[in-house]
């Protein structure tokens, strides 16, 4: 793997180019599933769209998936974690009504 400066542009068209594939087949996934329940398509589109990222991002900026399995951890603790305050929000405000 190859050392990349902070500012290196490559990190910057890299970073670009994931979000915006990540992001574009996240609203694919999440779309047709959003009518089956939110929790459902929030989990199914955001594993595609942390995947996609994940892969597309680290094989632009660095040509290496070494840090791979710390991108995907990461990302799927973050989503089970809006996951979890979502269904929180939800039980909080059936309760209160």
């Amino acid at each position: 793997m190859t050392f990349r400066a902070p500012h290196d542009p490559n990190l910057a068209m890299a970073s670009t180019i994931a979000f915006a594939v990540a992001e574009t087949m996240d609203f694919a996934v999440y779309e047709p599933l959003r009518r089956r329940g939110l929790l459902t398509a929030m989990l199914a589109s955001n594993a595609i769209g942390l995947l996609a990222d994940s892969l597309l991002f680290l094989t632009l900026a660095f040509n290496s998936l070494a840090y791979l399995p710390g991108q995907i951890l990461g990302k799927t603790w973050m989503t089970l974690a809006a996951v979890a305050a979502l269904a929180l929000l939800r039980r909080t405000k059936r309760t209160a009504t």
